[in-house]
């Protein structure tokens, strides 16, 4: 049986391009029995003196990136409650959620809480865009063309500070699985291949496992890649430690709902993974 709901997926809201009511409305299409809308919640108060802030403005949905809490929460109070009426309206099951960055500077965890306590959600997925080093003060969005603005030794540097606090986002206890485990591979197998940081990757499915989190197996990589995040050695490992598994599309477009997920079940199938997550 084929997995019939996403829990990770996008709208206009952030940096999808198609509306709620669009999305919603391909869902029901296709057969869903129900949805999860997740649209980006990133906030960090050194954004916009981002090194790769011209690139991320550059895209489309550069609205996404907020640089304080404060003048962010109307926004997503309002975005909550549209979601809810468009359920109540079309009497189908529309789970509220946010993929949200997980930064560490000092002070971050505390606002994210604060900020939390003011919406009407149902569950956060850990997503993280970016790099950064132990203070996180500066950061960058995981891109190729990052190769252009700091040298590799120092990207290789960030890549295992990267893992290390998405480990710790999964400690949090704010999130209910966490996104494309390795995101980092999009830069290219010259700075994150499977072989690569596998003592990072270890401790960061540690921190699943601990946590009693799951991850997610995206169809994403297959439209960007060419290949799911996450790869076959991540997979064999949550195997062995029996963490929990959803399928996401992570879609930003109605045409990418559902996409492939008979391709993804047969892949959970190849590595025996039964324990799946469902909300």
């Amino acid at each position: 049986m084929i997995q019939d709901f996403t829990y990770h997926c996008h709208t206009n809201f952030s940096d999808g391009s198609c509306s709620l009511e669009e999305m919603v409305g391909q869902a029901r299409k296709i057969g869903f029995s129900h949805i999860g809308i997740s649209d980006h919640l990133i906030v960090h108060k050194n954004i916009e003196q981002s090194p790769s802030w011209q690139i991320m403005t550059n895209r489309s949905g550069a609205h996404v990136y907020k640089k304080d809490f404060k003048s962010t929460l109307p926004d997503y109070q309002k975005h909550c409650e549209e979601i809810r009426k468009l359920s109540r309206r079309e009497n189908f099951k529309i789970l509220v959620g946010f993929e949200v960055d997980f930064f560490t500077y000092d002070g971050w965890l505390e606002e994210m809480k604060e900020f939390l306590a003011q919406l009407d959600y149902d569950y956060l997925i850990s997503g993280n865009h970016f790099l950064f080093d132990s203070s996180c003060e500066t950061i960058y969005n995981i891109d190729k063309r990052l190769s252009g603005i700091i040298d590799k030794s120092k990207i290789q540097s960030l890549i295992s500070s990267h893992f290390k606090a998405v480990a710790e986002s999964a400690k949090s206890g704010l999130f209910r699985f966490v996104a494309h485990l390795d995101y980092v591979r999009k830069m290219g197998t010259e700075f994150c291949g499977s072989s690569d940081f596998v003592a990072e990757k270890s401790k960061l499915l540690e921190a699943l496992k601990i946590s009693g989190i799951g991850a997610e197996i995206s169809t994403k990589g297959l439209r960007k890649i060419g290949d799911f995040y996450p790869d076959e050695w991540f997979l064999k490992k949550i195997k062995e430690q029996g963490i929990p598994m959803v399928i996401s599309d992570d879609a930003h477009k109605v045409e990418e709902l559902g996409f492939d997920f008979d391709k993804a079940e047969e892949r959970l199938s190849e590595f025996g993974i039964l324990n799946r997550i469902m909300f």
